[in-house]
């Protein structure tokens, strides 16, 4: 770092000095992500924030460099003190959004592109990591029509396993992956095992894990954005031109999606798929929700049994494997206590 500044930092910032930065970043065209956990400032010689950096788990957000310091190599000194405390926290990866004018900065100082829309980059600091990824999941038997479909199951319901039954049936071999995103009532792991089991009797679908690379609308970072209402459309062109890039290199041909009455941001999603897939050779094949006495089976509606205590009402709606895990009151209790912290 250059002569003359110091570093401040904070497990996230408060106060006075979280008003600061919040200036700090208006004047860079950017604004304070909510979800921040730690916090890096450079300040000069009187006090004055130079350059800013943030770390939420393995993502870099909200990197600023005074318009009056830039050259100093501030952004390097930012960057070292997030990969430092990101290898603390256990992160030996980190993603960064930004605009796709800044590409060249960033590459500069070790991070490369993972995928681009005229809106938003995603770059990584590992050269390759998502090729990498995306070849390790390649099997060996996956030939023919390869189809894909990405879900959520929190928890998975019959109706899930309709889709994954009707989808499998279209395909000669599906890659299904579970969002990897642990901010839903039942968590990840736990989600990833249910569906495992629950399809262990289908031969040609592969279940798996979506990893770091397809990031759910939830946790999309807006602080770059200039238009806030914009982002939902953002983060689906992004996840769109991601899933386009391990589809070509898993040779998936078929994108296989749940019909969506009741959110209108799935639904404006499936419908931005159906516009964008089929342009690259990916046929979007949507598939009726399963119902039951009139009523789609959902996983919300499996939710609220169990936050009413009316879990054994859910053997109707839910495989095996994730009834009995319902059944259990430990695994009911934890679904309760991250309701609260994911409603």
């Amino acid at each position: 770092m250059e002569y003359g500044y110091y570093e401040q930092t904070g497990s996230p910032l408060r106060g006075r000095t979280l008003g600061e930065l919040r200036e700090f970043l208006a004047r860079a065209e950017l604004t304070y992500d909510e979800n921040i956990q730690f916090t890096v400032l450079i300040r000069d010689g009187e006090d004055n924030i130079a350059a800013a950096g943030s770390l939420q788990d393995g993502v870099i957000k909200c990197v600023a460099v005074d318009g009056a310091r830039r050259g100093e190599g501030l952004t390097a000194a930012v960057l070292t003190a997030l990969r430092r405390e990101a290898l603390e926290r256990g992160f030996s990866r980190l993603f960064l959004y930004t605009k796709p004018a800044n590409f060249a900065q960033f590459h500069a100082l070790g991070f490369y592109e993972v995928v681009r829309t005229g809106t938003v980059l995603l770059m990584e600091d590992r050269r390759e990591g998502f090729v990498r990824w995306a070849e390790s999941l390649r099997r060996p038997e996956a030939a023919g029509v390869i189809g894909a479909a990405v879900m959520n199951c929190n928890p998975m319901t019959l109706g899930h396993r309709f889709l994954i039954e009707t989808a499998a049936a279209r395909c000669d071999f599906l890659y299904l992956f579970i969002v990897s995103e642990d901010r839903s009532a039942v968590p990840a792991a736990d989600r990833l095992e249910i569906v495992k089991q629950s399809a262990a009797d289908l031969p040609n679908v592969f279940v798996t894990g979506s990893g770091q690379y397809l990031i759910s609308s939830a946790t999309f970072p807006d602080y770059f954005l200039k238009e806030k209402s914009t982002a939902r459309a953002a983060w689906a062109e992004l996840d769109i031109a991601m899933f386009l890039r391990l589809a070509e290199r898993l040779g998936i041909s078929r994108r296989f999606v749940g019909t969506e009455p009741f959110c209108p941001v799935t639904g404006a999603y499936n419908r931005a798929m159906g516009e964008a897939l089929p342009r690259s050779g990916v046929e979007v094949v949507e598939i009726p929700r399963l119902e039951k006495g009139g009523q789609a089976v959902s996983a919300t509606a499996v939710r609220a049994l169990v936050r009413e205590g009316r879990w054994e009402e859910t053997r109707a709606l839910v495989p095996e494997a994730a009834f009995a895990y319902l059944a259990d009151e430990r695994n009911r209790t934890k679904i309760l206590a991250r309701m609260a912290l994911h409603p």
